[in-house]
């Protein structure tokens, strides 16, 4: 089952089907999901689940990990998500490989740039998702940079780690057909010259898949702005995220359904917040994934 609603008003005509999620997922974290053999939409085979952090109070956004993929349930639905998506790009069906492959040529593979790059995230992509696959991080330094080239090879990695700001990207107009960011948007002080960015490098008919902070709420949190003099504003308790640079980041926003306008704005023209449901495959209520299409 998915959910998909364009607005916060339509998502609140869904409310008894979401109350029996939100049910149910209770009832799946008082049973215990550590252990639990599910069928993993990414692996597409029998894999178990592993529960890290407190089980008290359980996390299954960040800590509820298949040790099939070895991703979170976040990344697990919002790369299933990514592949429908990038599904409408892919090779014709056979005979034309064949007929292709007689004359020397290759299919185009989907075209499809993520926000990060020296991150398990980042090679379990290499490694699985039919696509000519892009990445980057926010860092200029280049001695820091080769670092991370080598924390990317360790992971089982390829390729050299690139500086990229998704504020001003690298990319030609209408060059991608797909967009990921995965927990980057809220560290973007200017967050809507960043939508605007994707926008600008799709193709008409790609798709950006974006997880953050999500408040489900009318409206977003500011949590911190840039000051006039080049400073940092905190309008709430500074929060820091990790990342595979720094170890912390400031978390500018946690995201409300106002955001959908943002993209809309831009120049999408389509853009809703997404929930993959399925308790058989881990996947409980509250996996709130944006998709937005150019």
């Amino acid at each position: 089952m998915r959910f998909c609603f364009p607005d916060w008003e339509s998502r609140h005509g869904d409310q008894d089907a979401l109350a029996q999620a939100w049910l149910a997922s209770q009832e799946f974290a008082a049973r215990g999901p550590d252990g639990l053999a599910t069928e993993c939409v990414l692996c597409g085979t029998q894999a178990r689940l592993k529960l890290h952090g407190d089980p008290a109070s359980p996390d299954f956004r960040e800590g509820l990990v298949c040790t099939g993929c070895g991703l979170n349930t976040r990344l697990r639905a919002s790369l299933k998500l990514l592949r429908e998506q990038l599904a409408r790009w892919q090779p014709a069906p056979a005979p034309l490989p064949d007929l292709l492959a007689r004359l020397g040529l290759r299919p185009r593979l989907p075209r499809v740039y993520v926000t990060e790059q020296a991150t398990a995230t980042f090679v379990w992509m290499q490694r699985h998702l039919q696509a000519e696959l892009h990445g980057g991080e926010f860092e200029p330094d280049w001695r820091r940079r080769r670092g991370l080239t080598h924390a990317l090879r360790r992971m089982g990695g390829r390729g050299r780690v690139v500086f990229r700001d998704l504020t001003a990207l690298d990319f030609a107009d209408a060059s991608l057909d797909g967009v990921a960011s995965f927990d980057v948007l809220e560290h973007v002080p200017d967050y809507q010259a960043a939508i605007g960015e994707m926008y600008r490098v799709l193709r008409p008919g790609g798709a950006c898949v974006a997880t953050f902070p999500f408040t489900d709420q009318p409206t977003t949190l500011v949590r911190a702005r840039l000051a006039a003099d080049g400073g940092i504003e905190h309008l709430a308790p500074p929060e820091y995220h990790g990342d595979p640079i720094s170890g912390g980041i400031l978390c500018y926003y946690h995201f409300g359904w106002d955001v959908l306008d943002r993209f809309r704005e831009a120049g999408f023209s389509q853009a809703c917040m997404a929930m993959p449901y399925s308790l058989e495959h881990g996947l409980p209520y509250g996996m709130w994934t944006l998709v937005a299409i150019r």
